[in-house]
């Protein structure tokens, strides 16, 4: 559940990981290095267990919210996610807070548009998407096809070294016909512009906050 354009190819490490600095007590997210924030997610999503992986220079920790019909449909789909690169390792994050959005006083890289998760996922099993959308299915829930995004990214710290990202994800199957989407980019991604566009991080604003606790961290 990423736009995976952000990134460049990683380079290999061999150090071991170590684990994030990030505590979770329901609804309520802290981190307290690279970054440094406090995170509160709105009533109405319920926490799920982390989902984490190892890529190529980087350990990923997923912390997933998520709004379900009584059926385990999801309707709404909240992941954090906080990359670190291991120790030792050359990788590091290099991109500007542009298209920026300014979110709890910090500047973010802002995307917004609707992705084929389904499609990305069985592209890339090993890869964010895919593991996190495995984990779910585990769980019993029902995922859709296409998710309505707002993505929300900022290197973290000033060595290039961490990163985080928000995404506020929607499901979107009954808004799009089958197959691919019309007038999708070269990721096969539909950007959203204008008017859905504000709306859609308007939405995402209503339900993500960040809490006064947090300090001040690097701008990105």
């Amino acid at each position: 559940m990423e736009r995976h354009s952000f990134l460049s190819l990683l380079a290999t490490s061999l150090i071991a990981a170590s684990p994030p600095p990030i505590s979770q007590s329901g609804q309520l997210l802290r981190s307290t290095a690279d970054p440094n924030i406090v995170l509160q997610i709105a009533d109405g999503f319920v926490p799920l267990p982390p989902v984490t992986l190892s890529l190529e220079s980087t350990d990923v920790d997923r912390r997933i919210f998520i709004d379900a019909s009584a059926t385990h449909t999801i309707r709404r789909l909240i992941v954090l996610q906080f990359e670190r690169v291991r120790h030792g390792g050359s990788f590091r994050f290099v991109y500007p807070a542009k298209p920026p959005f300014s979110f709890g006083g910090t500047t973010y890289r802002v995307g917004t548009y609707v992705y084929d998760d389904a499609r990305d996922s069985a592209a890339a099993p090993n890869r964010e998407s895919g593991v996190t959308r495995a984990a779910l299915l585990r769980q019993g829930y029902v995922l859709p096809r296409l998710l309505r995004t707002a993505r929300l990214a900022r290197v973290a710290n000033s060595a290039g070294t961490s990163e985080i990202i928000m995404f506020y994800e929607e499901n979107a199957d009954a808004d799009y016909p089958a197959g691919p989407l019309t007038g999708a980019d070269e990721d096969g991604d539909l950007v959203l512009r204008g008017v859905e566009a504000r709306a859609l991080l308007e939405r995402m604003s209503a339900v993500i906050s960040v809490s006064p606790a947090s300090g001040s961290p690097h701008p990105g």
